[in-house]
């Protein structure tokens, strides 16, 4: 029993030990030193976040939105030809959307064609033989492009280029525009002026040669007889002319009378029908009394009392009878009246249809008579010349032998014919073949596409007849006054639209100098600007498209790093650093570039301090202590994250300054968003890069 107690104390002895023990050790973790407090709650060392330096092309870039359209839109109108003093009617003319190449027709203006050139300058005039200048260069050089020879490249309307242009006109199967009546009659009138000169110098030759041998009574006698035959002929041929003024004067009458009686009509058969046509109104109305008292008469009879009497019985329907019997009388008589209107309404209408027949004939009969003034003109001239050379020579038989005279009336005579002939060589080569104004549109760049047409066929010509743009496509958009600064013509752009599957490139073809110049811009603050695809692309006409304009870029690749890795220092130099990955970063002054996409182009100061591959600081990450619980002197600290972000601009990849110092030496430290743990490799700015 004792033994079994010495155990029990042993075992108790030796559970005290180790309760004792086990307190102390529990004991000894809860005290600590003041230094050893102090290390534990220390912040633990930051780790670094590092970007590869790399070597590539920077390009700062402005977004907007664009719409294309077809380029150069361009209101079409007619310039009026002198050639042409009637009115002109649209005979035929392009619908919307008709492409028209150089040499198309794009309209007919009273059977006449009016043709697409390539030209800058618009016709302003009519162009024939000896007229010279720019336009007459500009007709020549499209003559020369279709393979018409035009002759020597002058700028002067010449016979060559009259029949380079009657073959364009009769390539197209149009007749060319030839001689009006007008130079019609100059020119006849020159060439009788030429026979009544070369008669005349052949006569005071012949009487030269007279004088010189000497003159015989018979030929004096005969010059007489000579003279007296022409004088005969100058009373009938003046009796032509007034005859033929008589006839004008009578058929403008006839021609005013007709276009008077076409519009105003017969006076009695309008007369006629207006009396018919009242007449059918008359019986119209009897025919109605007629059919009312028939109406009343049956309304009569039907509401007979029971109790009436066969008297009243028998009124009532002789009343009936009576006034049954008057409608058909009645109705015939209408039917009467409406046959004479319709017999009025025929004569009146042969009336009209004979005033126009005789307006037509008027006017023939016009034509013919100033045709017939005309004639009468040129012959009385000719008689009028012939007699007078004929008294001539009957003066110079006369006269006694000498010829002194008579050689200067051969030398005046002589003058007289060079002069005509040259009269009649300046009047032939200006007429001829000649291009009225209103039949060439020139066109700086050809093909052309119809847009909207406003004449219709039928209608004078007269204002704005069509709208029409070039083939080439275009994009209108508007710049804010601060991307306005940066973008110029020439630059690069990237045309996109993802719903479409448009991707193309152009450039940058005009800048407005001013906002609100583009009514396609809804905004007038605007500035609006045109992009020219390379490439045509129909999906582009009407589309929203975003363009990117490169409006600066590097020359080049070049060393870039995040903006974050930028500092500077207390010098003021701008500087990186670089990581050794020995703990210790090196400072690296750089001289920096464009900033592009979070990105900026450096240089370092001292050639070779860096080289694509090496690591740039661009931030540090703090790790999360865990504490075992929170006191008043010691909370928990979450992670931070040190970096900068570039501030957002309209272009994108504008300018940002380079971030402050700080007391590191790094970027100036920004905690992260909500205090989430920053990826190692990753700034703020975008750079990349391993651990």
């Amino acid at each position: 029993m004792k033994s079994r107690r010495n155990i029990h104390v042993v075992i108790l002895a030796l559970t005290a030990v180790v309760f004792l023990a086990g307190g102390g050790w529990v004991a000894a973790q809860q005290i600590k030193s003041p230094a050893q407090v102090a290390a534990d709650t220390a912040p633990p060392t930051p780790s670094l976040i590092t970007a590869q330096v790399e070597r590539r092309s920077l390009s700062s870039e402005v977004i907007v939105r664009g719409t294309g359209r077809y380029g150069e839109p361009q209101v079409i109108g007619l310039p009026t030809s002198a050639l042409k003093t009637n009115t002109q009617l649209i005979s035929e003319i392009a619908k919307p959307d008709k492409v028209l190449r150089e040499r198309s027709i794009v309209m007919t203006v009273s059977g006449r064609p009016v043709f697409i050139l390539k030209g800058d300058a618009p016709m302003h005039r009519d162009l024939g033989p000896g007229d010279s200048g720019k336009d007459v260069a500009q007709l020549e050089g499209a003559l020369r492009r279709f393979g018409y020879n035009p002759g020597a490249q002058d700028s002067v309307y010449d016979g060559a280029t009259a029949a380079a242009v009657a073959r364009m006109y009769r390539a197209a199967n149009q007749a060319p525009f030839g001689l009006t009546d007008t130079q019609i009659e100059k020119l006849n009138a020159a060439a009788v002026a030429v026979g009544s000169a070369t008669d005349h110098l052949l006569q005071q030759r012949l009487a030269l040669r007279t004088a010189q041998r000497g003159t015989t009574p018979a030929e004096i006698n005969q010059a007489r007889l000579d003279a007296s035959a022409v004088a005969e002929l100058l009373p009938p041929a003046r009796s032509a002319i007034d005859a033929a003024r008589t006839r004008i004067a009578e058929s403008r009458d006839l021609v005013s009378i007709a276009k008077r009686l076409e519009a105003e009509g017969d006076g009695t058969a309008r007369r006629d029908v207006a009396a018919a046509g009242v007449d059918v109104t008359t019986k119209q109305n009897a025919l109605d009394d007629a059919i009312t008292a028939q109406a009343e008469a049956q309304r009569a009879v039907d509401t007979l009392p029971p109790d009436a009497t066969p008297t009243e019985v028998e009124a009532a329907g002789s009343a009936l009878r009576i006034a049954a019997a008057k409608v058909p009388g009645a109705r015939a008589e209408l039917d009467s009246a409406r046959a004479a209107l319709g017999t009025a309404q025929e004569v009146l209408r042969q009336s009209s249809v004979k005033a126009r027949d005789d307006g037509r004939k008027a006017t023939r009969d016009l034509a013919l008579a100033r045709s017939d003034l005309r004639e009468a003109r040129r012959t009385l001239s000719t008689l009028e010349a012939k007699y007078r050379l004929a008294q001539s020579r009957v003066s110079i038989l006369r006269q006694p032998s000498g010829t002194l005279v008579e050689r200067e009336i051969v030398a005046a005579a002589t003058r007289e014919l060079s002069r005509s002939k040259a009269d009649l060589a300046r009047v032939a080569a200006r007429s001829g073949v000649q291009v009225p104004a209103d039949e060439i549109l020139f066109f700086p760049n050809t093909p052309v596409r119809v847009d909207k047409v406003s004449a219709t066929r039928g209608s004078p010509v007269g204002g704005d007849l069509m709208t029409v743009s070039n083939t080439t496509l275009a994009i209108d958009a508007g710049l804010t006054p601060q991307d306005t600064k940066l973008v110029r013509t020439g630059l690069r752009v990237h045309i996109e639209d993802p719903e479409t599957g448009i991707d193309l490139v152009g450039r940058v073809t005009r800048v407005a100098d001013r906002p609100g110049t583009n009514p396609q811009i809804a905004d007038p603050t605007k500035t609006a600007i045109e992009v020219t695809p390379e490439g045509a692309d129909a999906r582009l006409v009407g589309t929203s498209v975003r363009l990117t304009i490169a409006v600066k870029s590097t020359r080049g690749k070049v060393l870039t790093v995040p903006v974050n890795a930028l500092s500077a220092g207390a010098d003021g130099r701008t500087r990186v650093q670089v990581d050794s990955g020995a703990g210790r970063p090196r400072l690296v002054a750089v001289n920096p570039g464009l900033v592009a996409s979070g990105n900026v182009e450096i240089e370092p100061a001292r050639r070779g301090a860096l080289k694509p591959g090496d690591r740039v600081v661009i931030g540090a990450v703090t790790t999360s202590i865990a504490s075992k619980g929170p006191t008043d002197s010691q909370a928990p600290v979450a992670p931070t994250t040190v970096g900068t972000e570039q501030p957002a601009g309209s272009a994108s990849g504008s300018a940002s300054p380079v971030p402050s110092p700080s007391p590191t030496g790094g970027a100036a430290a920004t905690p992260s968003a909500g205090g989430a743990t920053a990826t190692p490799g990753t700034g703020a700015a975008g750079g990349t890069g391993g651990p």
